[in-house]
């Protein structure tokens, strides 16, 4: 038995998160041990699937945007708020969601989060690109070396040996591979950039991108037939379905209870008053052209 599905991005988005939450792996770790979340486009479903509400504050950090790579204005003005220079995240990165035994925790240092991680733990972050192969790459924009965030979680990993989750849309597929495509990009070696120049780290873990939610919550196989829309489906994917009838009602009433999934309202820091230390945007770019809230966008990471 076959059926054709559309999701577009948001959708995808919430879609996976309830996938990633009925899982083993996280299921136990909220009734025993440690979830940290990395907030973001591809994680605010999850939050919200744990508390039953959004989350207040940052949702989002890095984003890309009609104008560029970019970060959310609560992003920025929490980093304006550590004073100038660039900042090891370990030490001053608060944002992360944190819950113990499924209790959301007080804000604390990236570094004291992972310490306290082990085997039985899960953290979860999402991707900026997902190549043909399953590989994965997240952005980062911080240039003080170890690969901003990210590169401190991938550091604690190989000594915690937690469980990497790592959710992401196919809207992320970009037709070379993540190798290739973490060479070409650089934060150091860009020159002219719209917005903060970014490195792409290859990252290891558990991806789960819609394929893999659709198996792991109904047992439908799904094939992308085709991508991209209009009228707000922009970064849409169409799927096929395939299983016994069982399997597709289940996927299909999965999938009804997602539909129309939309993500928070996203506020852009202003050009002119930014204070981003590596942003190469000139003021007079954004002038007249930057929406005060940027619905359209894919922000991640």
């Amino acid at each position: 038995m076959k059926t054709e599905v559309v999701l577009t991005p948001a959708e995808s988005k919430k879609l996976i998160a309830v996938a990633i939450l009925n899982s083993y792996e996280v299921r136990n770790a909220l009734k025993q041990g440690i979830v940290a979340v990395h907030p973001s486009s591809s994680t605010v479903f999850l939050y919200e699937g744990i508390l039953g509400r959004t989350p207040e504050g940052v949702w989002v950090c890095g984003v890309v945007a009609p104008k560029g790579l970019c970060i959310s204005r609560d992003a920025a003005e929490m980093i304006a708020s550590r004073g100038p220079g660039i900042h090891d995240p370990r030490e001053v990165s608060r944002q992360t969601w944190f819950f113990k035994k499924g209790v959301l925790q007080e804000p604390a240092p990236l570094g004291e989060i992972l310490e306290q991680m082990g085997e039985n733990d899960v953290y979860i972050k999402g991707c900026n690109a997902l190549d043909p192969q399953g590989n994965t790459g997240v952005l980062f924009g911080n240039p003080a070396g170890g690969g901003g965030t990210i590169g401190k979680v991938i550091a604690a990993l190989r000594r915690k040996k937690f469980l990497l989750f790592l959710p992401v849309g196919i809207e992320k597929l970009i037709p070379v591979s993540i190798s290739e495509a973490g060479h070409k990009a650089g934060a150091k070696n860009a020159g002219k950039t719209m917005g903060i120049p970014c490195g792409l780290m290859p990252v290891s873990g558990r991806k789960v991108d819609e394929v893999d939610a659709l198996s792991m919550l109904s047992g439908v196989e799904a094939t992308p037939i085709a991508a991209g829309g209009i009228g707000g489906a922009e970064g849409a994917v169409v799927l096929v379905l395939e299983g016994n009838e069982e399997q597709i009602q289940k996927a299909v009433t999965l999938l009804q209870s997602v539909k129309g999934a939309r993500l928070p309202d996203l506020h852009l820091p202003d050009c002119p008053t930014c204070t981003y230390p590596t942003c190469r945007l000139r003021p007079e770019i954004c002038r007249g052209s930057r929406p005060a809230i940027a619905r359209t966008v894919s922000p991640d990471d």
